[in-house]
């Protein structure tokens, strides 16, 4: 496993414990407790924020670094943790939608996104030749990007349609005798 995807899941680990613990706070039997250590956890998450908006004001003037951080996965959940991201809901989803259909696009027809406010709903056509496990992988790999690019996200819905019907064309196999008119010789 590579050293950032280990990064990455220690973060996530991390975001899980911060949450346990929180459940745990709310357990105990001292409210004098539980309200001070919120009021602590909320002016650190205060701080954090200000050092954070800081840091996107100075990194505005190269549009390279400010990408990075929007990009980063640890630094982007950060920003939204803060309300701070520089890319809105609707841009980030339909930077992943299109990031998916480039991906997928040998296991796609059609991939259209409907937007209205904060909820987006993606239709996904696979192609005529999907079976029922890449129909199932497609829709699941589109709802964990989609969700993972926009938490923030009102509601976010992946619908399967089925795939138009394959066009057959037929044609009726020329009989020799077609270029004969009837009762002519053969």
């Amino acid at each position: 496993m590579s050293n950032r995807a280990e990064t990455d899941r220690d973060f996530e680990q991390r975001f899980a414990r911060i949450e346990g613990l929180l459940a745990q706070l709310s357990l105990s039997s001292d409210p004098l407790v539980e309200r001070v250590t919120r009021e602590v956890l909320a002016t650190v998450l205060e701080l954090h924020q200000r050092g954070l908006a800081r840091l996107l004001e100075l990194s505005a003037t190269d549009e390279r670094v400010a990408a990075a951080l929007a990009s980063d996965p640890r630094v982007s959940a950060m920003l939204l943790l803060h309300g701070l991201h520089p890319l809105s809901v609707d841009t980030r989803i339909a930077r992943a939608v299109d990031g998916l259909r480039v991906r997928f696009q040998s296991k796609l027809a059609d991939v259209t996104l409907d937007a209205r406010g904060a909820s987006f709903a993606v239709r996904l056509v696979p192609s005529a030749g999907a079976c029922g496990s890449t129909r199932a992988a497609l829709k699941q790999d589109f709802e964990q990007a989609l969700l993972a690019a926009a938490p923030d996200a009102e509601s976010v819905s992946v619908e399967l349609a089925e795939p138009a019907p394959a066009l057959i064309t037929l044609r009726r196999r020329r009989d020799p005798n077609d270029d004969h008119p009837p009762g002519s010789p053969r």
